[in-house]
């Protein structure tokens, strides 16, 4: 059910330093806003799109936030041997709205009404299952045994897993000069994760925003990612993502806007 790109980062312990920079973690509450996630990945020969768009709105709750976030639309231009597993595992979310409870330093802590959150998701899978298109039946059934093998905490990572990147510096410090040394594992449609390990960077800092850049690399797998944060806010606004594996490319995009 994630867009099929993980990579989720953990910097190496390093100490302050006077190069460090501050992130906090505010994120403008009462506003209406798009997160947009937009790959491009080889499937069949050809390069195609898989595209997410979600309605965001974050509140001010005791001591944290919340952040209820909405599925609107998905679309792929992809042949059916990648569109049909890429609208199977998301099209249940559409229209589900859940409301995410984060601590102050901007980590996802709960979702309100997991089981209720849960039951609309399955009732999606459950409609595909009693569709004709037997393309769609096989993908849901590989959904619904997905969904049958997670726990409590597996289901909130799994509900929550495209909404990570946004807070990935939230309420941290990044250094500037050399930047910090990271380790983790990236995996992609394309490979099966791998250890990867390579630096953190500041790029440029520009009023309020900052830009970072990540490059990584680990047996057969290049990653190379750029990020661009909001210093008022904490949250990465913009977000480009490249992978190489076995000379294979994928190219993953995340925005955070306004909405119109």
């Amino acid at each position: 059910m994630k867009m099929l790109f993980a990579l989720a980062s953990f910097a190496l312990t390093a100490p302050a330093t006077a190069g460090t920079v501050a992130v906090p973690f505010a994120p403008p509450v009462d506003h209406a806003l798009v997160y947009r996630i937009e790959q491009h990945r080889p499937i069949a020969g050809k390069v195609s799109a898989f595209t997410a768009t979600r309605d965001l709105r974050f509140e001010r709750t005791g001591e944290g936030y919340s952040v209820t976030a909405t599925l609107r639309a998905i679309d792929t231009d992809a042949a059916t041997a990648g569109a049909v597993p890429y609208r199977a595992a998301l099209e249940p979310l559409i229209g589900v709205a859940m409301r995410f409870r984060l601590n102050a330093a901007g980590k996802i802590v709960a979702v309100d009404d997991l089981d209720a959150v849960w039951a609309k998701v399955q009732a999606g899978v459950d409609a595909m299952l009693a569709a004709g298109n037997s393309d769609r039946q096989r993908a849901a059934k590989n959904v619904q045994a997905l969904f049958a093998s997670l726990s409590p905490e597996g289901r909130l990572a799994l509900l929550a897993g495209e909404l990570q990147p946004l807070f990935l510096f939230a309420a941290s410090d990044v250094e500037d000069g050399a930047g910090r040394g990271v380790r983790t594992v990236a995996g992609s449609p394309l490979v099966r994760p791998v250890p990867v390990e390579g630096m953190l960077t500041v790029a440029k800092q520009d009023g309020n925003g900052l830009v970072l850049e990540e490059k990584l690399a680990g047996e057969g797998v290049q990653v190379a990612i750029r990020y661009h944060l909001s210093r008022t806010t904490g949250l990465v606004e913009n977000q480009e993502r490249s992978l190489i594996a076995g000379g294979q490319p994928l190219v993953e995009s995340r925005s955070l806007t306004p909405a119109k």
